[in-house]
């Protein structure tokens, strides 16, 4: 070992100490944080909100006579938003949920004001139904009585009909400019005067972060942590033993995780047949466990040549980083997508009914197990300590 890198290893040893030492402290330091702050406390993360229980946070919130008190603090921003004018105190709102149409299917949220009749429909994850969007337009021209329609798409997704006229209102992801919920909700959270529902907000601004934006949110009880690195960091001679050692950690954790997959297609090859191959639909991810898990709704599989395009036994990441993780056979149904993403349809979605794809791709079951092991793994991994 020469001078240089007898140094950097000297300078890795006593940064090693030095933080040891310190780990008691900051130990203490963030149980004071939890105990008095309970920064990570949140309804949302306990009980994960399905789209249900979304729509009916939506309706409270721009409910003027809604338990937050705020009045129309809430639904004024929406209007400002979307370009419709503001209402006084002295208007009359009504606000309804699953609002049955003609058609026998159910609008998520109905806002009536003396000048508008306003439609949200919530789609945060599910597909869009046939003519769904129309139909909802047309059912909310239906009984105007001089007011005007408002539809509103609380979605990620394109308006695949109605498009036209439907205001699409994303979660989180937009391009610069565009409305969110997210970007409404935060812009008024000054301005909302009781501790309750100002609390509440944040948390689900938090919660709308993670799911939709794929955020990092920083925990304030981890500041101690953080500031303590940063202060070791000035030091230049111990900045590139932390850099290795936060590299290290990084470059492991996906050496682990594309050796498992590695694993499992040499496994299938082994016990089903030897023209398996890894894959991802998509051209510009490369079909390894690590690329395809860092990124929601992204799956890494596994097929054979002589499958129809676009079918795989695969894993992906769905609501959550590794948290979210689920598998099966991945075939999807042009009818069901967007305009955009139809070229990522499956031409054996039809012939195959769902129920019987199982039987219908070989291997499935083997892979299945396998996956659903690789699955608990990844969660074992993550939630190690370090």
């Amino acid at each position: 070992m020469d001078d240089r890198h007898a140094g950097n290893f000297q300078a890795l040893t006593n940064y090693l100490d030095d933080f040891t030492k310190m780990l008691p402290r900051l130990l203490a330091m963030r149980e004071g944080i939890n105990l008095y702050g309970a920064t990570t406390f949140s309804p949302f993360s306990i009980f994960n909100p399905d789209e249900n229980t979304l729509s009916r946070v939506v309706a409270e919130l721009f409910d003027p006579g809604g338990s937050h008190g705020q009045g129309p603090l809430f639904l004024n921003g929406l209007l400002s938003a979307i370009g419709i004018p503001r209402l006084n105190r002295l208007d009359t709102v009504k606000v309804r949920r699953e609002v049955l149409t003609r058609a026998k299917r159910r609008i998520d949220v109905v806002i009536e004001t003396s000048r508008h009749v306003i439609g949200i429909e919530n789609k945060p994850w599910a597909a869009q139904q046939k003519n769904q969007l129309a139909d909802y337009l047309a059912e909310l021209k239906a009984d105007l009585h001089g007011r005007k329609p408002v539809l509103i798409f609380l979605s990620d997704q394109e308006a695949q009909t109605a498009g036209e006229v439907a205001i699409r209102v994303p979660y989180y992801n937009t391009e610069e400019g565009e409305t969110t919920l997210h970007k409404v909700l935060s812009t008024l959270t000054a301005e909302i005067k009781a501790n309750a529902p100002k609390a509440f907000v944040e948390d689900f601004l938090r919660y709308i972060e993670i799911k939709f934006g794929g955020e990092y949110v920083d925990t304030p009880a981890d500041k101690p942590f953080i500031d303590a690195v940063n202060a070791e960091f000035d030091d230049l001679q111990r900045r590139k033993a932390i850099a290795s050692i936060l590299l290290s950690h990084e470059v492991l954790h996906i050496r682990i995780l594309d050796e498992i997959g590695e694993y499992l297609l040499a496994e299938v090859r082994g016990k089903v047949s030897g023209d398996f191959e890894a894959s991802c639909p998509f051209p510009d991810i490369d079909p390894k466990v690590s690329d395809c898990l860092w990124q929601k709704w992204t799956p890494y599989g596994l097929r054979r040549p002589s499958w129809p395009t676009n079918c795989h036994v695969a894993i992906e990441a769905g609501i959550d980083w590794v948290d979210g993780i689920i598998f099966g056979v991945r075939c999807p149904d042009g009818s069901e997508l967007s305009e955009q993403y139809r070229h990522y349809a499956s031409p054996g979605r039809k012939p195959w009914k769902v129920w019987s794809l199982p039987s219908q791709v070989e291997g499935r079951r083997f892979i299945g197990r396998g996956i659903n092991n690789l699955r608990s793994d990844i969660g074992d991994r993550n939630s190690a300590p370090g």
